[in-house]
């Protein structure tokens, strides 16, 4: 594993003064509208700056986007071999330049022979540990070039944003089986088929009055009408991971098994990053990147029609058809 401390590279960002103004952009020059533009924005940051004021006062004060992903840079050549890097972005800056390489800090870069999985965890602990130092009171002292004075720098992980296989490992949520929906929870509406769960039940996340509601041809001759799941508070959440025992490496099953006080397996593996405290506050914290919803719904889509020569209406999926109706 290579780590890279992230409070240099913060303190070298602030002493460009047209960086140090950049900084700033997101509460000073931001166009504000009714348009979502940028998450300054949305309701995730408005929640932020209501519940911590001292924070949100300064606009100097850092939100962080992290990403990670794992890929072969070998290619063929080698087939036991992992990187995962793991990427900061700053949300403070305008959103032409959020993305730009020179403004995303890369803090942790696991490499081996094989993919971290949960264990991704104990990689994480360093940057974890300098995000605590950077929420406390005092923050960091930091040289301000912009207003040629010294400030307390402080900063928070506004968000993950990874693929899906991914989310299950940064989140510590089991997206896998029968609770695999990170919005629905317990409330999962799943069923073994075959060989592979399939999740249903999705007219309840229609309007109310929605025709397809009503329709039972093409669901088993039945309408729902239940009411979408409501999707549990952070601190709800917070209270299920709290008391998590979280035994990394692998466990007798080749996989890390943590346990509840009550000994049972939960939808939760682990919960590093619910040790931040501002962490049960906010509303999102695992999101899905857009490039790999679109790519996968369009992938899915085209091979159900056949045009790649494959076709998902095979006889194992209509027999999987009959045996739900």
């Amino acid at each position: 594993m290579w780590y890279a401390p992230i409070i240099p590279r913060l303190k070298r960002l602030f002493e460009n003064k047209e960086h140090a103004k950049l900084l700033r952009w997101h509460k000073e020059d931001r166009k504000k509208d009714v348009m979502l533009r940028h998450p300054a924005d949305g309701s995730q940051w408005r929640k932020i700056d209501r519940e911590f004021k001292s924070f949100s006062d300064d606009a100097r004060n850092l939100r962080f986007g992290l990403s990670t992903d794992g890929f072969n840079p070998f290619g063929e050549e080698s087939s036991s071999h992992s990187t995962w890097p793991v990427t900061l972005c700053i949300y403070n800056l305008p959103p032409w330049l959020c993305m730009k390489r020179k403004f995303i800090m890369m803090p942790v870069l696991i490499q081996g022979p094989k993919q971290p999985d949960n264990d991704i965890d104990v990689y994480l602990r360093p940057l974890v540990e300098k995000l605590l130092e950077l929420w406390r009171e005092q923050g960091v002292p930091v040289q301000d070039e912009h207003e040629q004075k010294e400030f307390n720098l402080r900063a928070l992980l506004f968000v993950t944003i990874n693929d899906w296989p991914a989310l299950g490992n940064i989140s510590g949520q089991s997206n896998k089986g029968y609770n695999a929906c990170t919005h629905c929870l317990g409330e999962t509406d799943s069923k073994y088929l075959g060989n592979k769960n399939v999740y249903l039940g999705h007219r309840r996340f229609l309007p109310k009055q929605h025709h397809v509601r009503k329709r039972g041809k093409h669901f088993g001759g039945e309408a729902d009408n239940r009411t979408k799941p409501t999707r549990p508070t952070g601190e709800v959440i917070y209270d299920m991971v709290k008391d998590l025992k979280v035994i990394f490496g692998k466990g007798p099953g080749g996989q890390s098994v943590p346990h509840d006080v009550d000994g049972h397996v939960p939808m939760w593996k682990k919960s590093i990053f619910w040790e931040l405290p501002y962490w049960k506050f906010l509303e999102v914290h695992s999101a899905i990147d857009v490039m790999h919803v679109t790519k996968n719904l369009c992938v899915n889509l085209l091979n159900f029609l056949g045009v790649y020569g494959k076709t998902k209406d095979t006889p194992d999926a209509r027999q999987d058809h009959q045996s739900i109706h």
